[in-house]
């Protein structure tokens, strides 16, 4: 039986790691946060004290943490994945970052004689849970079975983007098409209200013609929510959103393009996420930030 590692519980780590301990596989898992590892033992995970331990009994493993710095850390840091590595072992990595930070993943682990693949997921927490995300992947067709087959059980669709690198690079761009589409949603929304004319007839038109994807669909719930319901800890979920959606913006930006005029389109979308959020500063209007 294959041995399944998982390093990085965060919100689609945890989902990730929940769908792969539901299959009956031997999963064993690290994460900083004590109590999402916990929840994980509960589902009938191993816990690990850090990566080179997950390295160590592991076939397999996902790395699904925030940034850059988190992957190096997580491969070479001190009980980093290089204390743990071994013959027959294989990296996904699953994180939203520059593709250069994917390629040097695989140089690094290249003197381990360790392969890595980028495997970049979309769908949201619930979809994680079901295996049916969106992966988008990076060197598909050098991928061993053993690797395939647990995209399989994480995915409901696996794209083959190109080589090592492309398919964070395909989920940069993703991510930029969906907040530029949450953007002109709440903009377009704004101005029928500002108006008079009634948003939910415009939702609807968006659905009749074939405009509303299901991500912006879903965020469509936010529009016009008052701003006394964005408090405590579901204005902190926002918040968080909001830090991770320009964070990627910035790396679309980083990704550079030839078009005239799209730095400035990324950043105008970039600056504007508190307020299509909903949480910008109580001395900013909505207006004043989209």
């Amino acid at each position: 039986m294959t041995n399944y590692g998982y390093i990085g519980l965060g919100t689609m780590g945890s989902a990730m790691a929940e769908n792969l301990i539901g299959t009956g596989a031997n999963v064993t898992v690290y994460d900083l946060d004590a109590d999402a590892v916990a929840t994980a033992v509960q589902q009938g995970a191993t816990a690990a004290d850090s990566p080179a331990e997950v390295a160590a009994v592991s076939d397999v493993v996902s790395i699904c943490v925030p940034a850059a710095e988190h992957i190096e850390a997580v491969l070479t840091g001190p009980g980093g994945i290089a204390e743990g590595t071994h013959d027959g072992l294989h990296i996904v990595i699953h994180s939203t970052v520059h593709p250069d930070t994917m390629t040097s993943a695989r140089d690094t682990a290249r003197e381990w004689g360790v392969p890595v693949f980028d495997a970049c997921v979309a769908g949201g927490a619930d979809n994680a849970r079901a295996g049916t995300q969106l992966v988008l992947a990076g060197g598909v067709d050098e991928m061993p079975p053993i690797v395939s087959d647990l995209l399989d059980v994480y995915a409901r669709t696996v794209v083959s983007a190109g080589p090592i690198g492309a398919g964070a690079a395909m989920k940069i761009a993703f991510n930029l098409m969906t907040y530029a589409q949450f953007a002109a949603a709440a903009t377009s929304h704004d101005l029928l209200s500002s108006a008079g004319g009634d948003p939910k007839e415009l939702l609807a038109a968006w659905k009749d013609a074939g405009q509303l994807g299901v991500l912006t669909e879903q965020f469509s719930g936010m529009l016009g929510l008052p701003a006394e319901h964005i408090t405590g800890g579901f204005r902190a979920m926002l918040e968080t959103q909001v830090g991770i959606s320009q964070k990627d913006l910035s790396l679309a930006q980083s990704l550079g393009d030839s078009r005239p005029g799209t730095d400035t389109f990324i950043q105008s979308i970039h600056d504007a996420m508190p307020a299509i959020y909903g949480v910008h500063s109580a001395s900013e209007s909505p207006e004043e930030t989209r």
